[in-house]
């Protein structure tokens, strides 16, 4: 008897291993084993039985299977498949796919017993208040309605819960979970981050008691097998987590919920880069289950499906009775000087109101933080590539004065101009600012004021991130300036006031999805902003006032804005009307062998070519040197699954040179 075995290993051929006599009886699909590959010993899982090899293979010496691990479990068929579908569809080995698998990395290393604590999981130690079970609205009862029926008749499908902001998603999802377990089900709660377990910790325990779990990349390998074996004796029925939650084998699974479904750290940037959304709804289609997906502001492909009634669209057009809607406001930086005030009048007034009445504010930029698009100060114009209708990006080389501008997408360059296109002023207006030069600022006007820093840097350092958000949630501090981390998810009940300083940075990335992204910043803002009963107000700065997204974005439209640009997105064959793939080809060696794969890389992919595909580049990343790496890249527009399938398999038979790298991301939400 033999078995093939996938490894974690980026490669497509799966191993054939003998089965040692004494294995027979135990080997079977799902098995996770150790197996002799070169001079060391691999961990693997069976994917096949084999009872009779295939000629190639009849004369070969096959090594023999060294140990099957957990005798009394295995990966599941629902799980094997799962795996099998995110190597088809995400560009990895199917051993790779499966290391999202807890069992397969659970045991192999050792459990560790330190504990430290993290601003994770000091969020969730830090839970809400308690909250009674409340009275739906009318609104809220024709939502929840088709979603019970579903799960009491065992019936497979998606729910797409469009609420605006404090409209009641969440009673309805613990009333679905309810049903579920009532139908002897389990659930599965994901979120974005971490950090937002903590808005959800105490509301499902407080429901639901101690059948309520909590996965996420930060816990201990104890904690991890202490959660798999409460899970396996029935006593976790409800798992709350990050994306990796989703690949936890939980017993009866029939509900999936995915809050914030629109954001985009369900997509994972490291191999296996699968997206959680997409990986949930096909394990929903697996399991026969449930599956909602709620936002206030949904991505742009999963309202276009629902729309296209591939999703049940459920609509929460209310704010609950006993939730105020926040003012929300527009303030126009723009001077007659060559250079973008930091800060409007109207936000500093706002900002020395707030201090004066002892109420906090949250200062909040990009998440990049800076961001080198051309602006003029005069008309508001924006330079953009007339190809792609994304912002210009500028760069200069060692060793030249003026530089150039230059698109991220389809790599097309122009001289940098003395003069506005559009008005022929002279107010140019280049570059960006970060949030240390924020807070120097903050300083000058209001020397009095406590003001803290949070942002990726701050982030790093688990001391100084705890400090700072504690601080800060004991009304310690007046100002909280951050990042994009900052509205999303945290609850401050102290703060009444939010400002987006620099709304243009985020506007014009250089990014299809810039608008999109900037819509929803705002929108997850004014959720900041009306944690106070009192209510609260949102400042957002910006030279572009009469810009689309921002006007949408104020009026709290969503609708307006998604007609907008689903407009823009099928002029130029952007999802949700063609899938992406970017392929990255990065080495330390020289420049020009870099360039010369890519260019390797397009003549295999030109055939292919026509209507319903693509090809931008290649041309050099963003970042075009990183970690002492050359990169240069190519991006993929596919029209159909077909185009699709036919790209992602001739990446992955592209034979790069000794010591380049070729990355292949499908799906990217990160081109640069």
């Amino acid at each position: 008897m033999w078995v093939d075995v996938a490894l974690p290993l980026p490669l497509e051929n799966l191993f054939t291993y003998k089965v040692p006599e004494k294995f027979c009886k135990e080997i079977g699909l799902g098995k996770i084993v150790t197996v002799p590959l070169g001079n060391r010993f691999s961990r693997g899982v069976v994917v096949k039985e084999v009872q009779e090899l295939p000629p190639k293979l009849e004369n070969s010496n096959i090594k023999e299977v060294h140990e099957i691990l957990s005798l009394d479990s295995a990966i599941s068929k629902i799980y094997l498949d799962l795996t099998f579908w995110i190597k088809e569809q995400y560009a990895c080995s199917w051993g790779e796919a499966l290391t999202l698998i807890p069992s397969f990395n659970i045991e192999k290393r050792g459990l560790s017993r330190k504990k430290s604590t993290t601003l994770a999981e000091t969020l969730v130690e830090d839970v809400l208040g308690k909250e009674p079970r409340l009275s739906l609205t009318e609104e809220q009862n024709s939502a929840l309605e088709p979603i019970q029926q579903a799960i009491m008749n065992g019936i497979h499908e998606n729910f797409l819960l469009f609420g605006v902001t404090a409209s009641g998603k969440t009673e309805i999802y613990l009333r679905a979970i309810s049903k579920a377990l009532a139908q002897g089900k389990s659930a599965i709660f994901l979120v974005p981050e971490i950090s937002l377990c903590s808005a959800f910790w105490d509301i499902l325990r407080k429901r639901f008691g101690e059948q309520v779990g909590l996965w996420h990349s930060q816990m201990s390998f104890n904690e991890r097998n202490r959660i798999l074996k409460e899970i396996k004796e029935k006593k976790i029925n409800i798992l709350l987590g990050a994306r990796s939650a989703l690949f936890v084998p939980m017993e009866r699974l029939g509900l999936i919920i995915l809050d914030e479904e629109h954001d985009f750290s369900y997509k994972q940037e490291e191999k296996p880069r699968y997206h959680a959304r997409e990986a949930a709804l096909k394990l929903g289609e697996l399991i026969q289950g449930v599956v909602i997906l709620g936002s206030a502001t949904p991505s742009l492909e999963s309202f276009y499906r629902a729309l296209k009634k591939e999703f049940h669209l459920l609509e929460l057009t209310k704010r609950v009775p006993s939730s105020r809607v926040p003012q929300l406001y527009l303030a126009d930086r723009r001077t007659h000087s060559k250079n973008l005030a930091i800060f409007s009048p109207e936000l500093l007034q706002a900002i020395s109101k707030a201090i004066l009445r002892r109420e906090q504010v949250i200062l909040a930029l990009n998440r990049r933080g800076f961001s080198t698009f051309l602006l003029c100060v005069l008309c508001g114009f924006v330079w953009k590539c007339s190809n792609c209708n994304l912002a210009f990006v500028f760069h200069r080389e060692e060793g030249e004065e003026e530089g150039r501008l230059r698109c991220h997408y389809c790599f097309e360059e122009k001289p940098m101009p003395k003069v506005c296109f559009n008005c022929t002023g002279e107010s140019l207006f280049l570059g960006g600012f970060g949030t240390q030069k924020i807070v120097q600022e903050l300083k000058k006007n209001f020397s009095f004021a406590r003001i803290l820093r949070l942002d990726r840097d701050t982030a790093r350092k688990k001391k100084v991130s705890l400090e700072t958000y504690k601080t800060f949630k004991e009304e310690s501090a007046d100002i909280l300036v951050g990042t994009q981390m900052v509205v999303q998810g945290f609850d401050f009940p102290g703060v009444r006031l939010v400002g987006i300083v620099d709304a243009d940075t985020a506007l014009h990335h250089p990014d299809f999805r810039a608008s999109e992204r900037t819509f929803q910043w705002i929108i997850q803002a004014s959720g900041r902003a009306g944690r106070n009963p009192e209510g609260g107000e949102v400042i957002v700065q910006t030279a572009l006032p009469d810009h689309y997204t921002l006007q949408t974005a104020i009026s709290q439209n969503y609708r307006a804005f998604y007609e907008k640009e689903i407009e823009f997105r099928k002029s130029l064959f952007y999802p949700p009307f063609s899938k992406l793939v970017l392929f990255r080809i990065q080495s330390s060696k020289k420049k020009d062998l870099v360039i010369a794969e890519a260019e390797r890389l397009k003549e295999l992919l030109v055939p292919f070519k026509g209507e319903e595909f693509q090809i931008l580049g290649p041309g050099p990343s963003s970042r075009e040197i990183l970690r002492k790496q050359n990169r240069w890249q190519i991006l993929v527009k596919c029209g159909n699954k077909e185009s699709l399938q036919k790209v992602i398999k001739a990446g992955q038979s592209f034979q790069t040179k000794s010591g380049i790298k070729i990355v292949i991301d499908v799906d990217p939400y990160d081109v640069l």
